[in-house]
């Protein structure tokens, strides 16, 4: 099983619009941040955690040519914006992709955002994306492999992140509960949001993050959902640094667009 991380950015990008910050000017790679979404490959099969406004670009990118598989962290725009890319595979394969998610998340979805995909009178074909919303209820089984939904809060809003293997997924979150807390120790990857060096009311900043690490204390942690305060050099080398505030004896770094781990 691999996990390639499509996107590790905000809502709003890296570089951001009208931006001239160190970030967004940088000539590293590693600063260029797309909407924050991961794919895990497994047996031949694909599972896309989250599918954000630059879906399109990551796809093409990185060559993707199936998606079996999608699960929804919320429905905030830079986590949803790129389902109706999905046409591309759903048309090739002849058949629904299934789009797993919280029941009210997925209500939403049909409601508000997606409704001309549900609407029996919009012609069926290669122009629309033909998904099946699956509400979640617990743990299952994908591919071979044991997927738990997590509760985790962004903000005041509950919403999920995704326990897999021994390996977890958290990008949009500012509070664990402690009962999805207890389901995180020992594992050998944590990926976490970490938006900026300040405080944000509904994101973990970068301390935050290095707070729940240390609780935890997984074999390797990534930090993802970064903002343009963040340049990638700088904070991957305080990590180690003894005099930074962000050091830690545990193995932690930062995510980048198109980095791959093996799980």
């Amino acid at each position: 099983m691999t996990l390639t991380f499509l996107g590790t950015g905000t809502s709003h990008g890296v570089p951001m619009i009208a931006c001239s910050c160190p970030t967004c000017t940088s000539t590293d790679p590693r600063d260029v941040r797309t909407n924050a979404s991961v794919l895990i490959s497994v047996g031949g099969k694909n599972i896309l955690i989250d599918c954000g406004r630059d879906f399109h670009q990551q796809a093409v990118k990185h060559r993707l040519d199936r998606v079996d598989h999608v699960l929804l962290t919320h429905t905030h725009f830079d986590h949803v914006a790129g389902i109706d890319d999905l046409r591309v595979f759903t048309s090739r394969r002849r058949e629904s992709i299934p789009v797993f998610g919280r029941q009210d998340h997925l209500a939403y979805l049909r409601a508000y955002i997606y409704h001309y995909l549900f609407d029996p009178k919009v012609q069926k074909g290669g122009g629309i994306a033909d998904i099946d919303l699956v509400a979640l209820n617990g743990r299952f089984l994908l591919e071979g492999v044991l997927i738990e939904p997590l509760p985790v809060y962004h903000g005041s809003m509950e919403i999920l992140g995704y326990k897999f293997g021994n390996c977890a997924y958290l990008s949009d979150v500012s509070k664990i509960p402690n009962a999805t807390l207890q389901k995180l120790y020992g594992l050998d990857v944590l990926i976490l949001g970490a938006l900026r060096h300040t405080k944000h009311p509904t994101h973990f900043n970068i301390s935050q993050a290095l707070a729940v690490v240390s609780e935890l204390e997984p074999k390797r942690s990534y930090f993802t959902h970064i903002c343009h305060d963040v340049l990638h050099e700088q904070v991957e080398k305080d990590f180690s640094d003894p005099d930074s505030p962000y050091c830690s004896s545990l193995e932690v770094h930062l995510a980048y667009d198109g980095l791959k781990l093996a799980l």
